[in-house]
């Protein structure tokens, strides 16, 4: 859900005074994570993998919507994976800052909001400048425009409304979720949102977009704590499966429950829920050091 899990994982320890969870073990849910988007779209998964493999080969393949769009999923991964190369030791600190965590909510919240607000705007602009286009009874509208043409959008069946600009621009929100506190599907669909991308593209985007830059974290991770994690004993191990097992069944509900929410509704109800959380986060800070 784009209310950002890594903030949770900072906050929820500091809320109940639990030591904060080892990297590694941050690493490991967002993997079960994966695992649940996985789940649900192994099937366009394939035929983007499918039709990338084909297109280094073949060159009329590259003219497949299922080819573009894995070209775009990997131009939107390029950011965040610098940033994690070269600026993640540098932000692991904010991982035991919860006051921290709490003012990024409040930037998710905006960037929901605002992706919303400006999401809403194109599409009208959009809607209103092609011919033949008809406003639904939920407030969305058929189609988006590329070009000078209305693509009607759904990655699940490989029409899309993306190009590069917006790949990038995605990649970007991506990458500022390295701070704890910034949603990555929050940023990354709000950033897509902002340029017109209707909200159920956006949304299949974004979790089609976690695929590959949370493996290669996991990957990351895992090279760098193997000492710890193979070393760990019986207990690590165990902390490791119940964290997997619980991020994974709870990752299928809400990627099932987003797809659901959002063919009808917006996500500012999420952005409530962060500047709350935020608030709450603040004030009992402030109580435990007034008492």
């Amino acid at each position: 859900m784009p209310i950002s899990s890594s903030g949770h994982l900072v906050i929820f320890p500091y809320l109940f005074r639990w030591e904060s969870p080892p990297l590694y073990f941050i690493v490991t849910v967002h993997f079960a994570t994966l695992a649940s988007v996985v789940t649900v779209f192994y099937r366009e998964i394939y035929r983007i993998i499918k039709a990338v493999i084909l297109g280094i080969f073949i060159k009329n393949k590259r003219k497949s919507n299922n080819f573009k769009l894995g070209i775009f999923l990997i131009i939107a991964s390029i950011p965040a994976a610098i940033a994690g190369f070269f600026l993640d030791d540098y932000f692991e600190g904010l991982f035991t800052k919860p006051l921290a965590a709490a003012g990024f909510l409040l930037v998710t919240a905006l960037f929901l909001w605002l992706g919303e607000l400006r999401g809403k705007k194109v599409e009208k602009k959009m809607a209103g400048d092609a011919p033949g286009t008809k406003k639904t009874m939920d407030g969305d509208y058929s189609g988006i425009t590329a070009g000078n043409r209305i693509i009607k959008g759904d990655i699940g069946n490989g029409k899309i409304g993306f190009n590069s600009l917006i790949a990038i621009m995605t990649g970007i929100g991506q990458a500022l979720a390295i701070f704890p506190g910034v949603s990555r599907s929050g940023a990354t669909i709000s950033f897509a949102r902002f340029y017109g991308i209707k909200r159920v593209e956006a949304v299949r985007f974004s979790f089609l977009l976690s695929v590959p830059i949370i493996f290669g974290s996991f990957v990351f991770e895992l090279y760098r704590s193997s000492d710890i994690i193979f070393n760990g004993g019986i207990q690590v191990g165990q902390n490791l499966a119940a964290g997997f097992i619980a991020a994974y069944s709870a990752g299928l509900l809400a990627v099932k429950f987003i797809i659901f929410l959002t063919r009808k509704r917006n996500l500012n109800i999420f952005a409530i829920y962060c500047v709350c959380l935020a608030l709450a986060v603040a004030g009992f800070y402030l109580i435990s050091k007034i008492i």
